[in-house]
């Protein structure tokens, strides 16, 4: 009688772990559709306020061009390249301005999220991850590392106490420094140089 009480034990536990490990991969896969509809969201949002930034910054170069040009007419060459490079410096510094200004946005945890995101997936590996905000961001690190690990539960991200000489955004690097994606908007706007040089240099 002992012996069959024992199989019977021992069967019963079986279905117990066989019906936990299913609930176990339901739940997983649950959780990645939700993250990956909350990233697709966000990454469009995104996207959606970098196109505003880059029409609010295309009518304010033309307006600076308009200005500009008009006193440079009668000058050289010379000087009209001197004009082409000012005003790609004045449009990138007012894009940097205006992604700076995002801080004060209701969402702007949400985006600094978002980024990190984007500078994870960029890096292609997730055997263990330090971040970096800049020391105004800093105390959003801690929401932000939260809703990390609810995307990422099997990746080990910490965040530095030591700011990144950034104005906003964020560095996210391997655990031990090989490799690192900057998502700050310093090196966004470089990024975007080209881009703006193509929309805007032809007005000239």
């Amino acid at each position: 009688m002992k012996e069959v009480s024992n199989e019977k034990i021992d069967s019963l536990r079986d279905i117990i772990l066989e019906s936990a490990n299913s609930e176990k991969k339901a739940a997983l896969t649950q959780g990645r559709r939700e993250a990956d509809e909350w990233i697709a969201g966000e990454t469009e949002k995104l996207q959606q306020e970098t196109d505003m930034i880059l029409q609010d910054a295309k009518k304010r170069s033309e307006d600076i061009k308009r200005r500009q040009i008009l006193s440079a007419e009668r000058e050289k060459a010379t000087e009209t390249l001197r004009l082409q490079n000012r005003l790609l410096s004045d449009a990138m510094g007012l894009l940097q301005d205006k992604l700076v200004h995002l801080r004060g946005r209701e969402d702007y945890k949400e985006i600094l999220t978002g980024m990190c995101i984007d500078a994870i997936e960029s890096l292609g590996t997730k055997d263990g991850l330090s971040i970096r905000f800049s020391a105004t961001d800093l105390p959003l690190a801690e929401p932000v590392e939260q809703k990390l690990h609810e995307i990422y539960p099997d990746v080990s991200i910490s965040f530095s106490t030591d700011p990144a000489p950034i104005l906003g955004g964020c560095w996210v690097s391997t655990a031990d420094g090989q490799r690192q994606v900057n998502m700050d908007w310093q090196n966004i706007t470089q990024e975007m140089a080209d881009s703006l040089a193509e929309r805007l240099l032809p007005l000239l």
